[in-house]
């Protein structure tokens, strides 16, 4: 409901301008419901459409509407051949359609328990997987290089591999940080809704 809000507030400053918040709102909306879905995050915004179609959460000729609107959000502010009233109105059909399918549905984390002692002892409050054994973490303070390599111990334990085939990196780090928001797929957290919001605001900022 804020979102509609918000589009109506910006179409009070100008039709340009509401056109522009409510294309922006259909886009940031796509990329919270992939993220929320629990699908496969596409680099670039443009994607967005198709990933929501394959998931049938939009229809083909509606994912081909927020292709245009994405496609306007991106070049508005410097063009005069966009009908703002067109894209306004798709646009906030689409976000009103996004909205309904908002309905919590991210996968169930399925993590051993052995692992997720080991994690929570470390301070560690999300983790996510990115595969042959690596696992980027956030922590309640950084982890010191010493950190990591026991948790390594402790994890590799766990799986039932030597220490030295697991890597642990730290997301304090931009570029794992990054990584992990578009490939990790989520294994811990110790607050599932607060990491779930933490991780939709990021997939935006990275994406949009």
């Amino acid at each position: 409901m804020e979102d509609i809000k918000r589009i109506a507030g910006a179409f009070s400053e100008g039709r340009k301008w509401g056109a522009y918040v409510a294309a922006r709102t259909a886009m940031e909306l796509a990329a919270r419901a992939v993220v929320e879905l629990g699908l496969t995050k596409p680099r670039r915004c443009e994607e967005l459409p198709g990933v929501l179609a394959l998931a049938g959460v939009l229809s083909a000729e509606q994912a081909e509407r927020l292709a245009e609107v994405i496609k306007a959000a991106k070049s508005i502010h410097r063009r005069d051949d966009i009908d703002v009233d067109k894209i306004g109105k798709e646009a906030l059909e689409l976000s009103q359609t996004l909205l309904k399918s908002l309905r919590r549905r991210y996968p169930p984390i399925e993590t051993r328990e052995g692992l997720r002692y080991a994690l929570k002892s470390a301070g560690v409050t999300a983790a996510y997987s990115l595969g042959l054994n690596a696992i980027a973490v956030r922590a309640a303070r950084p982890l010191s290089l010493e950190d990591r390599s026991r948790l390594a111990v402790d994890l590799a334990s766990e799986l039932g591999v030597p220490p030295e085939r697991v890597s642990v990196l730290d997301m304090s780090e931009p570029s794992v940080e990054e990584r992990a928001v578009f490939e990790g797929r989520l294994i811990y957290a110790d607050d599932l809704d607060e990491e779930i919001e933490r991780l939709i605001k990021r997939y935006q900022e990275l994406c949009c």
